[in-house]
């Protein structure tokens, strides 16, 4: 494929406040999927969250448009971000044959969260090879090869090989194997089970901020993250932090000097990191307050807390058909903090999906203005602004934000 073919050929983004001007935005099936589900009040209900999603995704997409950003829709049908075991499936009953002939069970998460799968370091976009894929589709009509940092992932086998006794497949032999410091690692989250052994580890992409020339890096889940990332991309320096791997649910930088962050964290938690940046707690996010609410506790029990949707408690049919085919597609809505889950157009507009007066009167107290889109099942999706885009191409370079 011509490079001029790709839709992202350039890459160049050093924090997530300069002015954007590319963005990846991401995509769900088409309601379509699901026609052949024989019980028509269950389909009639997968295809409403997948048409309204659409509707939703679209009227993002239009709002960063009508601000000068070029915004890249990643294909629907996709069952991984670009992993090319992942593919197009035209169909419920499609898929169905493929579990039955491969084995798989249930439907992997739509490609909806770029961000969770991709970084943009400097002039290089680095797939993180988290969890569940395997290898990455240049050919998707997407990235340009050029500006992707394939040999990642070989990297990552290097590093453990060196680090590890491995068979000759780069599997751990020892499950239990544990750095001096008592903490596991490299690139293997403290979460690592014996059925996990086969997976090349990577991370979750919001575990690192870009801030110019520094790389916040939150080490809780992969303990020699910062070593690795800061070996492989020498030209920034490291600080770490310590707040549960996922950061984009925690906190946000929506320009030089400010954090917007959870309750459960404060000054403390960055004067070393942000020295001198104005902390900004959330003290009453709009959070899904199970305990608060008799009905959503009721709820919270009928899907364990991982996701929401109105005719849950009233349709057993269709909470068992998430549990059984979309067990991937939803996470842990209650634990997500979407206030922060911003995306900075500039460093005088954010977009976020709801309005919180905390949060607003923060972002006006420094100027920025916020600017809201709906998305309506960001309780079943548990995905925020920041999670549902990948910033590819931003004004500006490398800066010192410290000295």
């Amino acid at each position: 494929m011509d490079s001029n073919q790709y839709k992202v050929n350039k890459a160049n983004a050093y924090n997530g406040w300069d002015p954007l001007k590319q963005v990846v935005l991401g995509n769900v099936f088409t309601p379509e999927f699901f026609e052949d589900i024989r019980d028509h009040k269950l389909r009639d209900l997968m295809q409403k969250i997948l048409f309204e999603t659409h509707q939703d995704l679209d009227n993002i997409q239009k709002t960063l448009q009508d601000m000068g950003v070029d915004v890249v829709r990643m294909p629907p049908n996709r069952v991984s971000a670009l992993g090319s075991k992942g593919g197009n499936y035209s169909s419920f009953a499609e898929y169905v044959e493929h579990e039955r002939r491969e084995g798989i069970i249930g439907i992997p998460k739509p490609c909806l969260t770029p961000r969770d799968d991709f970084i943009t370091l400097g002039d290089k976009i680095v797939y993180c090879d988290h969890m569940w894929h395997d290898e990455v589709d240049v050919n998707a009509g997407i990235f340009n090869p050029a500006i992707l940092d394939l040999p990642f992932q070989e990297a990552v086998h290097e590093y453990r090989k060196n680090k590890f006794k491995l068979d000759s497949d780069g599997k751990l032999l020892d499950p239990e194997q544990f750095n001096s410091d008592n903490t596991r690692g490299p690139l293997i989250p403290t979460g690592y089970t014996e059925k996990m052994k086969n997976h090349t580890w990577g991370f979750w992409a919001p575990a690192v901020h870009r801030v110019g020339n520094r790389l916040i890096i939150d080490q809780e889940d992969w303990s020699n993250l910062a070593d690795f990332l800061l070996d492989r991309y020498p030209q920034f320096e490291g600080a770490n932090i310590a707040i549960g791997g996922h950061n984009d649910g925690s906190m946000n930088l929506p320009k030089p000097g400010l954090v917007v962050c959870g309750n459960w964290m404060g000054p403390e938690d960055f004067k070393d990191t942000l020295p001198g940046w104005d902390v900004v707690p959330i003290k009453n996010p709009n959070t899904m307050k199970w305990e608060d609410n008799v009905d959503w506790k009721k709820e919270k029990g009928i899907t364990n807390g991982r996701w929401w949707h109105p005719e849950a408690k009233e349709n057993p049919d269709l909470v068992s058909f998430i549990d059984r085919w979309c067990s991937d597609w939803v996470g842990k809505a209650e634990e997500t903090l979407f206030e922060v889950n911003m995306l900075a157009v500039n460093e005088n507009v954010s977009l976020s999906l709801n309005y919180q007066k905390e949060v607003h009167s923060a972002l006006a107290k420094h100027g920025v203005e916020a600017v809201y889109c709906r998305f309506r099942h960001r309780n079943f999706w548990d995905g925020g602004l920041h999670c549902l885009t990948l910033d590819t191409y931003r004004e500006g370079g490398m800066k010192d934000y410290f000295k």
